[in-house]
């Protein structure tokens, strides 16, 4: 039996060490080629970005992000335009939840930076308002946006809608997925309809918003957002549904909404009141969609029909799918669970996702055709590769409609239509659909 001297341990400890130091380096460091310009470690904020939950005539959260740790986060913000006097904000909010973006070993593997996320919450906003803002963090600050307040009167209100927008990277091969030009084309199209028509107040988002919820898909939908302002810096707050697709801790740590993500965590349905006269139902069909959640979709819907002139709803899975297989679980359990009370209650129209197609389906009550009945639209043309669409179906038959094509949904209510149509990629109207008051 041979012996090691105390200074040969050292020395083989010490090659080890370094060994094993080498071999973390090599295998987690990201490729050069795959690192994206401008994200070196910096406190300067980026992903700037608007989020209602229950009343934005009075609230909104302010979400960012930084690419190094920072220890004061606050967002300033204004009536009035500062411009370059960032420091003359009448009103300022310190971000209430910070932290670091989970990083998974594709992530790394993908070249995507590091990341921590920002929230803060605005309160005490007056209803349909211009406000200014810029984010500070340790000093630095992003220029001037700005976004307007929901009304609280009975003034026309208008959306888009639309999901799926989950395509993302620079490279042919990125996370094994296409490149995300369909996706940057779609945000063009909704900031040149937000520059034509600046009614347009929020986008509702019907969810699959990245590949997966994992930071290397997320950041590269938040990098591809900021072609969604108009070159004025007037940017468009979300209404935040989730999908099949947004599940993981990533979708937590971006997209906070207050109080809802802290009670219900993975819940995420909540109703947005937009105007004295429409209201607005995200509801979340990657959790029990019976139980507690259709119980509190009945009492919102009873509470609500009396009171409000347009009630929608919008969720992912959808109850009348255009391309998926008909019968799937997913899809029977919404319409065997939520239709009945959608139909209850006369909600005036469903938003859907999920399908990579675009469709409206002719008005259904207990399953069937009838005139009086709820019409579902959707469902999801935001970037993702589109799906050839199954026509035959007989909801979708004329009146309905359905077609492959990328595609938002403006929609418009005021005391005397509901107004939705379908725009294409290139600006072209691919559907025009209209109904009057139920009440």
């Amino acid at each position: 039996m041979f012996h090691l001297n105390v200074t040969t341990m050292r020395s083989l400890y010490l090659a080890a060490a370094l060994f094993v130091l080498t071999s973390c380096r090599t295998e987690s460091a990201p490729p050069k080629s795959a690192q994206p310009q401008g994200t070196s470690a910096s406190p300067s904020p980026r992903h700037v970005r608007v989020i209602w939950t229950e009343d934005p005539s009075a609230h909104a959260i302010i979400s960012w992000t930084t690419m190094a740790e920072t220890r004061q986060n606050i967002v300033r913000y204004d009536t009035v335009s500062r411009g370059d006097g960032q420091r003359a904000y009448a009103m300022s909010a310190p971000a209430v939840r910070n932290g670091t973006a989970t990083l998974r070993a594709e992530d790394l593997k993908e070249g995507v930076p590091a990341g921590w996320y920002h929230h803060a919450e605005i309160t005490g906003l007056r209803p349909a308002t211009k406000v200014y803002v810029a984010v500070e963090s340790d000093g630095e600050l992003t220029d001037e946006r700005w976004f307007i307040t929901a009304p609280n009167d009975d003034r026309p209100i208008t959306l888009l809608s639309g999901g799926d927008s989950r395509m993302g990277g620079p490279q042919p091969r990125y996370a094994g997925r296409t490149p995300h030009v369909d996706r940057q084309n779609m945000n063009k199209r909704m900031a040149q309809l937000l520059a034509e028509n600046p009614d347009i107040i929020a986008l509702a988002h019907g969810a699959d918003w990245g590949t997966t919820a994992d930071w290397r898909h997320l950041f590269w939908w938040f990098e591809d957002n900021e072609l969604l302002r108009t070159e004025d810096g007037r940017i468009l707050p979300f209404i935040v549904a989730r999908g099949n697709h947004d599940e993981g801790v990533g979708f937590n740590e971006h997209f906070w909404l207050g109080d809802i993500t802290d009670e219900l965590s993975y819940g995420y349905y909540f109703t947005t009141n937009l105007g004295s006269q429409l209201s607005l139902i995200t509801l979340n069909t990657e959790i029990s969609v019976a139980g507690d959640q259709s119980e509190w979709l009945e009492e919102q819907l009873q509470e609500l029909r009396p009171a409000k002139r347009w009630i929608m709803a919008q969720y992912h899975r959808p109850a009348y799918p255009a391309v998926k297989e008909f019968t799937a679980l997913e899809f029977a359990r919404v319409r065997e669970t939520w239709s009945p009370l959608f139909d209850k209650y006369g909600l005036d129209l469903a938003l859907e996702s999920d399908g990579h197609a675009l469709k409206r389906t002719v008005p259904i009550r207990n399953f069937k055709p009838a005139k009086d009945g709820v019409v579902y639209i959707g469902e999801g043309g935001l970037g993702v590769p589109q799906r050839v669409p199954d026509s035959a179906r007989w909801f979708l038959k004329s009146p309905g409609m359905t077609a492959s094509a990328h595609h938002v949904w403006i929609v418009s209510v005021d005391s005397a239509q509901l107004r939705a149509r379908a725009i294409g990629i290139d600006g072209v109207v691919l559907d025009d659909y209209s109904r009057a008051p139920r009440l």
